[in-house]
């Protein structure tokens, strides 16, 4: 099936859209007037030179910037922002009123939950799990609450993020942690519960500095 692109959906030049990729699909508002006309739907905004690969998703109201790829199998709900020259893997859900910075790095089945903030430069690595709702199907009445990274944070893969919790810039949380407090600034912190075990800073200081990427230069 080839892309299917609803209402007034924008789609910047030089971008590559695959097959069975929904562009615009109309969030929950919208249903009832989309019944009766689908061009009411307001759309999607998608950037220039993008890479959006097949069997995705991007709901009415979402903004991808410019450069941003994708695996297959992706899903970005509505009134999600994307910044320039981020990576959406494969298997991966960004649900609603997030805020994705640039040059982010969302591997592989990430799970990125309503109202997330995730600054520039963050890697998520494989299978990292954020959550928004700390007593999961127990309340009628819920509220989100959602957590933030920062600049230049890295999550290992497999890790868990507990609902509400800062993930500080340039932190690093080590694969399969479980995520309870606040992580400060550069702080290196594993297990379950996860606990501060060294500083991201003295890591840096034991690599060679011809091979830092660009994201630890930055940290320098």
């Amino acid at each position: 099936m080839k892309p299917v692109i609803y209402g007034s959906s924008r789609v910047g030049t030089n971008t590559f859209i695959g097959d069975h990729v929904i562009i615009g699909h109309p969030s929950p508002g919208e249903l009832d007037s989309f019944k009766q006309n689908p061009k009411k739907v307001a759309g999607a905004i998608i950037g220039e030179n993008c890479t959006l690969r097949a069997n995705g998703v991007i709901y009415s109201g979402a903004r991808l910037g410019n450069n941003v790829r994708t695996g297959h199998f992706y899903m970005v709900r509505e009134n999600t922002v994307v910044g320039d020259g981020t990576l959406i893997g494969t298997n991966v859900t960004i649900d609603n009123k997030c805020k994705i910075g640039k040059n982010v790095s969302i591997q592989s089945g990430v799970y990125i939950p309503t109202g997330t903030v995730i600054e520039d430069n963050v890697f998520l690595a494989p299978n990292v799990c954020l959550t928004n709702d700390k007593r999961p199907a127990m309340l009628k009445k819920w509220g989100c609450d959602a957590s933030r990274i920062k600049e230049c944070a890295t999550i290992a893969a497999n890790a868990t993020i507990l609902p509400g919790l800062t993930i500080g810039r340039g932190a690093l949380v080590g694969a399969g942690a479980v995520v309870t407090k606040d992580v400060p600034d550069f702080k290196v912190v594993h297990g379950v519960p996860a606990r501060i075990v060294g500083d991201v800073r003295d890591m840096i200081k034991k690599l060679d500095p011809k091979n830092l990427s660009d994201r630890m230069r930055l940290l320098k």
